[in-house]
């Protein structure tokens, strides 16, 4: 294990990451009997039809209610960040513009969805907003690691994350929640759900606010820069479901955040300058089973994403509005799956030439499960038709081996792509004819899975051309930069991810060592360190459930030509729940526990040490 030699500004990284590679690699053989924790678990992000887990070929993580409410997470991105692939980069607290990056990919080219509604942004570099997703709304997360744009086309180049709104089952229920902590964060939350005959329900509302911290390490004594930066968001779900029969339903869902947060323009800024973020999803759906064998669905959904800056004015909404109709039929010891799609994205933004932009796609996929004894076989074919590039094809293929009950060897293959924003093309920083990234990713696999033990090796290799970058001036109005395809990158990484109990402790931990280079320079991606990992044991101790963690990476570069370092870091949390009375809860968290002083973009500080007390009323109806 040379590699961890290479973190000399981060020893804790070494020593962290070599006891994850260890735990992970001796679980087989040091488990004991336990219950699993995923017999029977169905996803559906894979191939957007239900699916068994167990059957799935793809590297799918998922993340279900009970896990959120034992870590505590107040946000989406903090849930995300334990998950194996996964770095996280922030300029100042929960409310600043975040980067999400798997297996060191951009993070514009991993999709999300929330309740099937595509989330993206039409400006800047484009992608998710995550910093606008709170956990308090999420029922699960689905996770696919692998290119996907056969299945969903645009965006889906390095993975799908799906969030799933909370939804009523049972008794009607209400549950309360209400927690403060340290840099004078408050947040409360409420949630009213059940299920009564044909009909189900789930509304929630959340609030969340604190003074924060110092987003600038640079900042200029006695300026606005140097105070601290605060935040206030709400946000609130609601789903309402009809069987009309026994094989017809329908569901609506919609979902809205809004964040208000402070942040510093420069270093010396005498303004209070604030950013305010809002994220409204909506979508409806009818799923039908018309014969034992045909199950289709037709979902129609908007998501609508509005940035804003004050006292500057700068103002960008992004409207994407999507419909798709998917059907599977199982035919003997095949399924086949058809969807048939169509996108229409807008962009208002204040810098952009005629105030607006637009792109329409629609897109025809066929998608292929055969399996007998031990093989299994998946493979699926997309063509997407843009009204601004033309006829795009994508696919993929996956092959999965049973060599016995416990062991699975699986190899796959898929392409993507990810058009440029529109921002990217009609800005004075854009070029119209600028191309769309396209990627080819193959990938094998060994997987272990017995009870509640899991080790998954996972060897990728991907490689992006037409990389878009921001470089320098001479191709578009503007004197500071252009948006360019200049540059390609090539992915390379192995990724080992596990979870056992033993001795009563749930142990789960991850481990990526990659090479995540700009093709043509050889530099690291910025932001992008070529090891991380995340450990986490979990005990009961008397009517304590006590969870311990860490999360490590090594050094990484800010910037693509390689010359400003960011240190290596590991940071430890602790959290603890336990009944007071059968409908109380009292929950514990303390992250970042050593007060490690660590960026993660240059030049911005990360959250000091966090305490949070919070306790959680579920009384019966």
């Amino acid at each position: 294990m040379s590699f961890l030699n290479s973190v000399p500004r981060a020893p804790g990284v070494r020593s962290v990451l070599a006891v994850a590679c260890g735990l992970v690699l001796v679980m087989p053989f040091v488990a004991q009997a336990a219950d699993s924790d995923d017999v029977g678990q169905v996803v559906v992000t894979a191939s957007r039809a239900p699916q068994p887990i167990s059957r799935v070929l793809a590297d799918v993580s998922v993340i279900t209610r009970d896990e959120i409410e034992r870590r505590g997470s107040a946000s989406a991105v903090d849930l995300i960040a334990a998950l194996p692939g996964f770095e996280i980069s922030r300029t100042g607290g929960p409310a600043s513009i975040t980067g999400v990056f798997l297996r060191g990919a951009e993070s514009r080219h991993l999709l999300v969805l929330i309740d099937g509604v595509r989330v993206d942004t039409q400006s800047g570099a484009g992608g998710a907003t995550w910093e606008a997703l709170p956990a308090s709304q999420i029922e699960r997360i689905e996770v696919v690691r692998g290119p996907a744009s056969a299945v969903y086309g645009s965006d889906a180049m390095a993975g799908v994350v799906q969030i799933f709104t909370r939804q009523g089952q049972g008794p009607a229920r209400v549950e309360v929640g209400f927690g403060v902590g340290t840099l004078g964060l408050w947040s409360s939350d409420a949630q009213v759900s059940g299920k009564q005959g044909a009909w189900d329900y789930a509304v929630g509302l959340a609030s969340e606010r604190s003074s924060g911290f110092d987003a600038r390490v640079n900042s200029v004594a006695g300026t606005r820069a140097a105070d601290s930066d605060g935040h206030r968001s709400a946000s609130g779900s609601a789903r309402l479901g009809y069987a009309l029969n026994e094989r017809h339903r329908v569901q609506a869902s919609v979902a809205s955040q809004h964040i208000n947060g402070e942040y510093d323009a420069t270093a010396g800024s005498t303004t209070e300058d604030r950013s305010i973020h809002d994220l409204d999803a909506a979508s409806l759906n009818w799923t039908a089973q018309w014969l034992p064998a045909w199950r289709s669905t037709v979902r129609a959904g908007q998501s609508i994403d509005r940035y804003e800056t004050r006292p500057s004015s700068y103002v960008t909404r992004t409207e994407v509005q999507n419909a798709a109709w998917t059907n599977e039929v199982k035919l003997g010891d095949h399924v086949v799956r058809a969807v048939l799609e169509g996108r229409s994205d807008r962009l208002l933004n204040s810098s952009v030439s005629g105030g607006e932009g637009t792109r329409r796609d629609g897109a025809f996929g066929i998608g292929h499960e055969w399996r007998r004894d031990r093989l299994a076989i998946q493979s699926a074919i997309r063509e997407d038709h843009d009204s601004a590039f033309g006829t795009r094809v994508t696919g993929s293929v996956a092959a999965g081996w049973d060599l016995d009950r416990t062991w699975r060897v699986r190899g796959s293959w898929g392409t993507g792509f990810r058009a440029p924003t529109l921002y990217q093309r009609f800005s004075p920083y854009g070029q119209a004819d600028l191309l769309p990234e396209s990627s080819r990713t193959s990938e094998v696999g060994l997987q272990y899975r017995d009870g509640s033990t899991r080790l998954s090796l996972t060897m990728f290799d991907s490689h992006v051309t037409n990389l878009i970058q921001f470089g320098a001036a001479g191709v578009c109005e503007s004197e500071y930069g252009c948006y360019r395809n200049v540059d390609a990158a090539v992915l390379k990484g192995v990724e080992l991810s596990g979870a056992t109990t033993w001795a009563g402790v749930r142990l789960s931990a991850s481990w990526n060592i990659g090479s995540p280079k700009n093709a043509e320079t050889d530099k690291l991606l910025a932001r992008r360190a070529r090891q991380h990992g995340v450990l986490r044991a979990e005990k009961a101790v008397s009517d304590w459930l006590v969870g311990v963690n860490v999360k490590a990476s090594g050094h990484r570069f800010d910037d693509a030509a390689n010359t400003r370092p960011l240190g290596g870091y590991a940071l430890w949390g602790i959290d603890a729940q336990t009944r007071l009375a059968p409908e109380w809860k009292l929950v514990l968290r303390a992250d970042n526990l050593f007060d490690k002083d660590y960026q993660t973009a240059r030049n911005y500080a990360s959250a000091p040490r966090t305490v949070f007390v919070g306790v959680r009323w579920t009384p019966g109806l």
